[in-house]
């Protein structure tokens, strides 16, 4: 191990890796890109596709079929990873990818309930579910060809970056449905602004397939084709073989969504509704952690690769215990610096367990099944843990009338956290090889 972490990427590791960031990470970029259009286009299209006498009822409507499509990512991850563990990382990540782009294009040329009547939201509910159920393939893959085409002392750092690339593609989404909602009137935005927003995003994944048709499929899957290796039934073998580290992966990818959503999805919500701050000025606090995010949380992996995955990662999940209910506390009080530095210790915590993780569940799998089990367990995880977060914040708040209430959900999800990752084998420096060993 020791000689592992001390070794110096080669050239040729180095190329690998750029190469894993630069055209695997495209694909990321397209996911998020969509995910935040839908989110932020709700108000828009609603009321066109899902036409109701209470705006309420669309929205609620509209979303729905979002968490119908998310459902449908735990499927769509076994049946890509499935894929990814026969035939190659870069097939399952082409087709993903082309899955994605084909109904995120057409939907720029749905007629609208008006025009179609009934078949307008049943033919954008499936194409949300396809999305759905594409997208299940595409972070987890994005992250088996990070993990498995970077150097062992530089994992952490490199699988961290699918972070950074799905948070561009956030911040993406929201500047340009900012920009067209500050040029157009609300009539323009539900004529065609919503459409230009679908076509950008067609273009995006186009641009994105492009990328993924030149990359590089990984060493650790060539190695298994090179040995005949490559098993028939991967989702069956993980299942039979690789229970409990699927189930760890599911908690440690659930537990990351149950914070990411609390810190960063309920900020909004916190500091406009329970604090004297301006919404304006909440939505570029919030904004302001986003990015801060997105682009440092790869920093926090890097750390990993220094001292380890489960000391940066216990630290963050016991800071979470210590500190959750009093920086929660402040962020509802004036000054804005006060709620400036309480959101920014908050987001300090939650980058140390992000940055980790990426890594740190892409580990716990031998090649021969990473991807099917890294996609079951991670998608799994978020489907029931981080897709419950902010229905299980919003009930608490409302239960204690507390904007600080969903701080018990923080302690007690990191309470249970610790012993797991107490518990968790240091995989830092490991080479791939060594684990499959093992």
């Amino acid at each position: 191990m020791t000689s592992a972490v001390a070794a110096a990427p080669t050239p040729a590791e180095r190329r690998r890796a750029r190469n894993s960031v630069i055209y695997g990470s495209a694909g990321t970029v397209v996911e998020w890109f969509d995910y935040g259009l839908y989110l932020y286009l709700v108000p828009v299209m609603a009321p066109l596709i899902f036409p109701s006498d209470d705006a309420l009822t669309a929205m609620i409507a509209s979303l729905g079929v979002f968490a119908a499509g998310s459902f449908l990512r735990v499927f769509g991850g076994a049946f890509f990873g499935s894929i990814g563990d026969r035939l190659g990382r870069k097939k399952a990540l082409v087709l993903s990818i082309l899955m994605m782009t084909v109904p995120m294009g057409l939907t720029a040329f749905l007629p609208t309930y008006a025009a179609i009547g009934i078949a307008a939201p049943i033919i954008f509910t499936v194409m949300r579910m396809l999305q759905g159920f594409s997208a299940g393939g595409e972070y987890s893959g994005t992250v088996v060809q990070l993990v498995e085409q970077a150097p062992p002392s530089r994992r952490g750092f490199l699988a961290s970056s699918a972070v950074l690339t799905s948070g561009i593609g956030i911040l993406l989404a929201s500047g340009l449905v900012a920009l067209l909602m500050t040029l157009l009137s609300d009539a323009q935005m539900a004529d065609w602004g919503w459409r230009a927003c679908y076509l950008v995003g067609g273009a995006l994944g186009l641009f994105a397939l492009v990328m993924r048709r030149n990359m590089d499929e990984t060493q650790a899957f060539e190695a298994e084709e090179k040995a005949d290796d490559v098993p028939k039934a991967p989702l069956r073998y993980a299942l039979r073989h690789l229970p409990g580290p699927v189930l760890i992966s599911a908690f440690l990818a659930g537990y990351g969504g149950i914070l990411y959503y609390v810190v960063l999805g309920f900020g909004p919500t916190i500091l406009d509704t329970y604090s004297d701050i301006q919404s304006d000025t909440a939505m570029w606090v919030t904004t302001g952690m986003t990015i801060a995010y997105a682009f440092l949380t790869p920093f926090f992996g890097r750390l990993s690769d220094r001292y380890g995955r489960r000391p940066v990662m216990m630290a963050a999940a016991g800071g979470f215990v210590l500190l959750s209910g009093p920086l929660l506390w402040l962020m509802t009080h004036e000054p804005v610096l006060i709620v400036v530095i309480a959101g920014a210790l908050l987001l300090g915590l939650l980058m140390a367990y992000g940055g980790p993780v990426v890594a740190a569940i892409g580990e716990q799998f031998p090649s021969r099944a990473r991807y099917s089990a890294l996609a079951t367990g991670y998608n799994l995880g978020n489907a029931v843990l981080g897709g419950l977060a902010p229905l299980t914040a919003a009930w608490l708040i409302s239960v204690f009338d507390s904007p600080v209430a969903p701080a018990i959900l923080l302690v007690v999800a990191s309470l249970v956290a610790l012993p797991i990752l107490w518990r968790l084998k240091e995989t830092r420096g490991i080479t791939l090889e060594e684990m499959d060993a093992e």
